[in-house]
């Protein structure tokens, strides 16, 4: 599995202090990390927001862990899910579906749980800091044996976000970037040292977002009146804003890390999920079973009162699909690509 290999790495390097793996490649074996933590939206979301759905709106008491599904945005099982089970490693997670980083500079009403989609900074990382208070949950959680990962940005610059002008007054993408920068700094207050920051996929490929020559929706579950835009525009738009968030990472990593010594004897390490789906999109027979389909999606779901949803078997097998819906990948692209090692770490 990709993200596992990534992970994997990720543990690696941190034990050496950021040294590369020698003669290039990462000799990683099970047991590299006991525990995984998580942090971000849907694409990491493993039943969470369904534990807030039937928990009016509210978050599993400390000391608790929701019921993981085996049922997520995916089609199936997250990229954390198959990290926990290829490594051994226990799985701690509190991503939730529709997470923004904040709720300060992105805040999205939900009518199912009567408040604003629950965001990392003011929903997730309490929930962790309160599961460490109680000391329940981490039994054995050390500086050296657990990664965290955030993965967090489809929420914050797609649309009903940055993209349709829909942030908090005076609020800009670099708050966003900076919002990241204070999760780190709360898991790191707790005793976290190993982090690994995913970057925001190419949004402007997702079907949600591509023009319709190029795949792209009409209107559709997730935005329900697309047409009423120039998709060339918002689409142009939507790249601009995620390769700017990305280099932002790249260079802000850096910076914060180096320049600033933000977090003394950690080790942060960017994981190019951009470049992975432009890399599937390049070669899909490396990643994807045939009949390959890079542009179009599995699960089609009529966009007004929670439609009827169709399955487009006779295309051909959900694993050949990079995208599950138009907004999410699919659980093929989270466990594609074994054999790599990692572009940051090796």
């Amino acid at each position: 599995m990709l993200f596992l290999s990534l992970l994997a790495g990720a543990a690696v390097v941190a034990a050496s202090k950021g040294d590369k793996c020698p003669g290039g490649k990462c000799a990683v074996t099970a047991g590299s990390f006991d525990n995984l933590v998580t942090f971000g939206d849907s694409y990491t979301d493993n039943g969470r927001l369904g534990y807030y759905i039937n928990n009016n709106g509210t978050p599993p008491p400390p000391g608790q862990l929701h019921k993981e599904s085996n049922k997520t945005a995916s089609g199936g099982l997250t990229w954390a899910q198959f990290v926990a089970s290829e490594s051994g490693a226990k799985l701690y997670d509190y991503a939730v579906s529709g997470a923004s980083c904040s709720n300060n500079i992105i805040s999205r009403y939900f009518s199912n749980i009567k408040r604003s989609f629950p965001a990392v900074l003011e929903d997730e990382i309490p929930s962790f800091q309160a599961d460490v208070s109680s000391k329940a949950l981490y039994p054995d959680r050390t500086a050296d044996n657990t990664v965290y990962s955030v993965w967090i940005g489809t929420n914050d610059l797609g649309f009903g976000a940055f993209l349709s002008d829909s942030q908090a007054p005076g609020t800009t993408i670099t708050d966003y970037v900076h919002c990241v920068w204070s999760v780190f700094d709360a898991i790191y207050k707790t005793g976290g040292r190993r982090f690994v920051l995913i970057n925001n996929v190419p949004l402007e490929l997702l079907p949600l977002y591509a023009e319709p020559q190029n795949g792209g929706t009409l209107d559709s579950q997730f935005w329900g009146n697309k047409t009423l835009y120039n998709a060339t525009e918002y689409s142009f738009k939507i790249k601009q804003y995620s390769t700017t968030a990305n280099a932002l990472f790249d260079f802000g990593t850096a910076f914060q890390v180096k320049l600033k010594n933000r977090w003394p004897g950690a080790v942060v390490d960017i994981f190019d999920v951009h470049s992975l789906v432009t890399d599937i999109i390049k070669a899909p027979q490396q990643f994807l079973d045939a009949p390959f389909n890079t542009t179009g999606y599995f699960r089609h779901c009529q966009a007004a009162n929670n439609g009827v949803c169709t399955d487009l078997t006779a295309v051909g097998p959900k694993s050949g699909f990079l995208w599950y819906d138009e907004l999410h990948p699919s659980e093929k692209t989270g466990m594609s690509g074994h054999e790599i090692c990692g572009w940051s770490w090796c």
